[in-house]
């Protein structure tokens, strides 16, 4: 098996737990199968309240999960009766074998998408990678899909990459929420009883063509973790993308955060930043302006942190100046006065203070 995953995030400036929930009507086909084993114990625990299905009731994310694990089981067929073609148990475990081999991820999810195209008998999926981007694309168009409810497939397949992100990043043992930036789903703009797409903290694009991950081009080159001797099963999987929406619903950093942390990495302007992160300036611009702050803001902050370090480290203020990428000197001394209202000399003295009165007591 694979080693341990880290899903551990920074806790500093984090929003609230999300709640990420499941309605009922909107997996109404699946909790209308019959016949099925007494063993999907989550299975029957929501099944049995179907009669009441219309009245706002909910499962967690998880849970939904946790179905489909025991009814790929019950039934004996990984798509859970999605298609007409249907995938005998191991498939997953088969797909895996085959992407041990690879070295890096972009090479693995090429293998993920030829293994399942040859599983699903059609060219289904595909990578390509477009304008520094890595995109995994499903274009389900001609799927041989079992039923034809367009909300429940579509709420399926938003669920399925989720599911793709599991096997990405238990394959490299990393949390790949980070190297993100955009989702693609076919389904329409508008209200959804379900919150599962809160999984994403990234922009999501609605009414496209087709199902897409689209990550930072630099994850092509994350190393494959997985170990041949010791393959994991599909429980396993499904067991890590429960625990990346556990690590979800706990928290997650908001926009000006991740804003910040683009800022430091050096990410020059507020269209590149923007483009980071999958937004358009004016909707990177809305997003910060609901959380009260601006994009010159929080350069500003980030400069003056990064200035006050360097002043404490005995740096002299020319450097500092060049360092941050001031012209010269006087416009950083100017700059360093309009945040702090004291110029860097008079910031000195106070350090300087501080260190005797410390060395007193």
């Amino acid at each position: 098996m694979a080693a341990k995953i880290n899903l551990s995030r920074e806790k500093k400036k984090l929003k609230p737990g999300k709640i990420l929930d499941v309605s009922l009507a909107d997996i109404k086909p699946l909790l209308d199968m019959t016949s099925i084993a007494p063993s999907a114990k989550t299975f029957h625990k929501y099944a049995f309240k179907k009669h009441g299905i219309y009245q706002g009731q909910t499962m967690p994310l998880s849970d939904y999960f946790r179905i489909l694990w025991e009814l790929s089981v019950a039934l004996q067929d990984e798509t859970i009766h999605l298609s007409s073609r249907h995938l005998m148990p191991g498939s997953t475990s088969y797909i895996m074998a085959n992407i041990s081999s690879c070295t890096h991820l972009k090479d693995a999810m090429k293998l993920i998408a030829k293994s399942y195209n040859i599983l699903h008998g059609g060219p289904y999926n595909r990578v390509e990678t477009r304008d520094g981007f890595l995109l995994y694309i499903i274009d389900d168009s001609q799927f041989p899909y079992m039923m034809k409810n367009e909300d429940y497939i579509h709420f399926t397949m938003e669920c399925v990459l989720i599911y793709l992100q599991g096997i990405l990043s238990f394959s490299t043992s990393q949390d790949l929420l980070p190297l993100l930036r955009k989702v693609y789903t076919k389904r329409k703009r508008g209200p959804v009883k379900s919150r599962h797409m809160g999984y994403w903290n990234v922009p999501v694009r609605y009414q496209s063509g087709q199902y897409t991950l689209m990550y930072n081009l630099s994850a092509a080159t994350l190393p494959i973790t997985l170990d041949r001797r010791n393959m994991p099963s599909s429980r396993e999987i499904y067991d890590h993308v429960i625990a990346m929406i556990g690590q979800t619903t706990f928290n997650m950093p908001d926009i000006t955060e991740r804003v910040r942390m683009a800022i430091e990495q050096n990410i020059p302007d507020q269209q590149h930043v923007a483009r980071h992160l999958g937004y358009s300036v004016p909707t990177l611009r809305r997003h910060l302006s609901q959380e009260n702050t601006t994009f010159r803001k929080l350069v500003a902050n980030v400069l003056n942190e990064k200035a006050k370090q360097l002043m404490s480290q005995g740096i002299h203020i020319s450097d500092i100046a060049d360092e941050l990428g001031y012209s010269d000197f006087r416009s950083f001394i100017r700059a360093f006065k309009s945040w702090n209202n004291i110029t860097p000399t008079a910031y000195l003295k106070t350090l300087k203070q501080e260190k005797i009165s410390s060395k007193i007591l």
